[in-house]
């Protein structure tokens, strides 16, 4: 591991480069995809991190509904922002380090979800 570790600090700036580029990408897109189709959802843009906090509170589903509704309607293992502490009640937490092809079936899942949710 220490050789790793060497060449990751002497080496991987260019792939350091691109991972954060690539992650910038997916927060811009999953931000544009929930402005203009799930409108109900809110993004707390990362600062530092690949793992973006979303407001469901829109949603109106209280305690183990919201988890439920992601896993069994929209078929994603988001984390419970309850899991958290007390404030995370009605956020779920979603991993974007992951090719944009996943990112974009998850926004779709969502989506279908919250359409068939919301009555539309």
């Amino acid at each position: 591991s220490l050789v790793a570790t060497m060449a990751a600090y002497e080496k991987g700036e260019e792939w350091l480069d691109q991972l954060l580029a690539h992650l910038e990408s997916n927060v811009l897109y999953v931000e544009k995809y929930l402005q203009e189709n799930i409108p109900e959802i809110k993004l707390h843009r990362p600062e530092c991190t690949y793992l973006l906090w979303l407001n469901c509170k829109g949603l109106g589903l209280k305690g183990d509904e919201l988890p439920r509704f992601i896993i069994e309607k929209a078929g994603l293992a988001l984390n419970d922002g309850r899991g958290f502490g007390p404030e995370g009640e009605g956020y779920m937490r979603m991993n974007i380090a992951c090719n944009r092809q996943t990112v974009e079936k998850a926004m779709a899942q969502l989506k279908a979800a919250v359409d068939a949710h919301m009555g539309r």
